[in-house]
């Protein structure tokens, strides 16, 4: 897949991407994948925000990158960056060792797999074997162990230590903390892959549910009506999408006619220095939602 980048997204608070009102004992469900019910991250939304910091950082060719409407009579044309839905790689859960775990599951790193094979990866890490019941594969020189044992939740699995769980674990870290030693030994020290059943239990029950009210000036109560739950994808989380520009679709002037796919993506997703972008994704932003860390990498092997 030519002009490739991956792009990893990192959630530093709690982040709300909902889907309006729900039907559920949840009143703003954050938005899921229609097949596994995971939670995700849809490209749409990524891109507009991903706009609003190229115009609040000043970049160039924004219109080519991103698109513009019919204004002063040049005509409209279509954003040549195309992002992927951000799929989810690891759920932080709560551990009795460690205080937390990046989890994952045999069937989330074989579509994470499939997914860095189509983009043009070459060497990854082999295929996650399928877990037994009430195991789990972790790294070396992990933090989560006590006595053989690992308590997420209120679930207890057989810690089992794995290579493969050990290869994913320094192929993640090393591209979600490219530049900070530190926190990709903390990735691998917490990583763990979960069999597939608890895994979906986890997506299902371990994200956050807060309830909300707003309070009457007046009264100084809660206001008729004004009490609700919202749903929010815990701080760490971590997803993966990625980003194509096989073309530049408008070519005006000759700035424009030297603009390339590797242009654009050099501009709008660096590579080399790897700087963070810090973006605010999804809703509820005046309450300290969506603060979301946001690093690109190539498709590379030898390149982060």
């Amino acid at each position: 897949m030519t002009s490739t980048r991956l792009y990893w997204l990192h959630t530093l608070s709690p982040t709300h991407v909902g889907t309006g009102r729900g039907v559920g004992y949840i009143d703003l469900p954050i938005d899921r994948d229609g097949i596994t019910d995971w939670p995700i991250i849809r490209g749409s939304g990524f891109k507009g925000v991903w706009r609003d910091y190229a115009v609040r950082e000043q970049l160039s060719n924004i219109d080519d990158a991103f698109g513009r409407a019919d204004k002063d009579g040049e005509l409209a044309n279509s954003g040549a960056l195309m992002p992927t839905d951000a799929q989810l790689v690891c759920l932080p859960v709560r551990s009795f060792r460690g205080t937390f775990a990046w989890a994952t599951s045999p069937l989330c790193l074989q579509m994470l797999r499939r997914t860095l094979t189509l983009a043009g990866f070459k060497e990854l890490p082999d295929v996650p074997k399928q877990l037994a019941e009430q195991t789990a594969h972790h790294p070396e020189s992990t933090v989560l162990l006590d006595e053989g044992y690992i308590y997420l939740e209120d679930l207890d699995f057989q810690g089992m230590l794995c290579a493969t769980a050990t290869a994913w674990a320094t192929f993640i870290a090393n591209r979600v903390f490219a530049s900070d030693d530190n926190w990709q030994a903390q990735f691998r020290s917490r990583f763990v892959v979960l069999p597939d059943d608890e895994f979906d239990f986890l997506c299902t029950t371990g994200t956050e549910v807060h309830t909300r009210v707003r309070i009457d000036d007046e009264q100084k109560v809660v206001a008729k009506g004004a009490l609700w739950t919202e749903e929010s994808l815990p701080a760490e989380t971590i997803l993966l999408g990625l980003v194509q520009c096989d073309r530049v679709f408008r070519s005006q002037g000759e700035a424009n006619q030297k603009l390339t796919p590797e242009t654009l993506l050099d501009t709008f997703a660096p590579i080399e220095p790897q700087v963070p972008l810090m973006l605010q994704i999804g809703g509820k932003a005046t309450v300290g939602r969506g603060r979301v860390r946001c690093v690109f990498s190539s498709v590379n092997g030898d390149r982060p």
